[in-house]
């Protein structure tokens, strides 16, 4: 019994020393990763690859718009830090997106109002993060919103995490994973 009681207690002194000597951060959206340092025409293809992979972009109905602030790394989606003016530039004169707006409500199973020519989706990014090599991951979240003369439109939102490898000046996404919303 008593040799059993020693392996236990130096089991719990292995395991609690396993989790001091290595902090978990706090963050949901890019665990344990650093932010990419990359050029804005890099950041800027990465941005547009994750929406080509979510939306058809050559689709005449769509319509997107840009939230100019970040994803909060430790999740929900309030406030975040804001998008400098030349990565909001950048997407803009890329025609992507069509403006920008921060949506009012559009809370859990309520639809997003923006002022904006149409009716459609606003897109959120988080930071772009460095995955080993030439292999990056990002975040996207997605809100339908309303305007102030649409109609008949419902919530949708949906947020997915991308994982993007560069292939020369261009990024692909190969991989997706979808994050569950509380709804």
């Amino acid at each position: 019994m008593r040799q059993g009681a020693g392996i236990l207690v130096a089991g719990g002194l292995l395991l609690l020393s396993a989790c001091t000597s290595h902090k978990p951060d706090d963050f949901v959206r890019g665990h344990d990763l650093a932010p990419a340092n990359l050029p804005l025409a890099d950041r800027g293809r990465i941005y547009q690859e994750a929406i080509g992979a979510s939306f058809q972009v050559g689709d005449p109905s769509l319509y997107l718009l840009l939230d100019p602030r970040f994803l909060p790394r430790t999740g929900g989606y309030g406030d975040g830090d804001p998008m400098s003016q030349a990565m909001q530039n950048t997407l803009l004169k890329s025609h992507i997106v069509q403006g920008t707006c921060i949506p009012k409500g559009g809370g859990s199973g309520k639809l997003a109002h923006c002022t904006a020519r149409l009716a459609g989706y606003v897109v959120r990014f988080s930071d772009v993060f460095q995955l080993p090599a030439d292999t990056v991951s990002v975040y996207l979240y997605v809100q339908r919103y309303s305007t102030p003369t649409s109609t008949g439109i419902g919530p949708l939102r949906f947020e997915r995490v991308y994982k993007l490898v560069r292939h020369g000046t261009a990024w692909d996404a190969v991989a997706e994973g979808r994050l569950k919303l509380d709804q």
